[in-house]
């Protein structure tokens, strides 16, 4: 118990919970996540509730995210289910560049609808899509 109470205090547990934050996830989910990637075993949801000082229901809710997000893997423990995080960061930051590139086609296509209004936004929006492709492409062809 000692040893997850500095885990959570350190700098590493703190940095890692706000590159969550930055990526979109909430505080809860954060913390989650950080706790999962920096401890030595699987923990069960009680055990997560415990230590990042959330409600059951809250942390299962958050844990499901982080589950579709790709972030969190769910194995069945003797008498419940326990908890790991995805440290494959490389993948995770790959899916991320994926969804920013769908989201930025959305709305490149919803400006699509307007006749010259956004003329500048949206070449901007087609460099940046182009770009992201490419390291995508990259990333496909062997790059890392």
């Amino acid at each position: 118990m000692k040893d997850m109470i500095n885990l959570i205090n350190s700098k590493a547990y703190r940095s890692l919970r706000d590159v969550m934050i930055h990526w979109g996830f909430g505080h809860t989910g954060a913390s989650i996540y950080a706790l999962l990637a920096l401890s030595s075993r699987p923990m069960t949801a009680k055990e997560i509730a415990e230590h990042v000082g959330r409600a059951y229901s809250s942390v299962i809710n958050e844990i499901n995210k982080l589950i579709r997000h790709g972030m969190v893997t769910r194995t069945k423990g003797e008498k419940c289910y326990e908890y790991s995080a995805v440290i494959d960061v490389i993948k995770i930051i790959k899916n991320k560049r994926k969804k920013v590139v769908d989201l930025l086609t959305h709305v490149k296509e919803g400006l699509d609808a307007y006749d010259h209004s956004f003329e500048d936004f949206k070449k901007h929006l087609e460099e940046a899509i182009y770009y992201l492709n490419k390291m995508i492409e990259g990333d496909e062809n062997g790059g890392k």
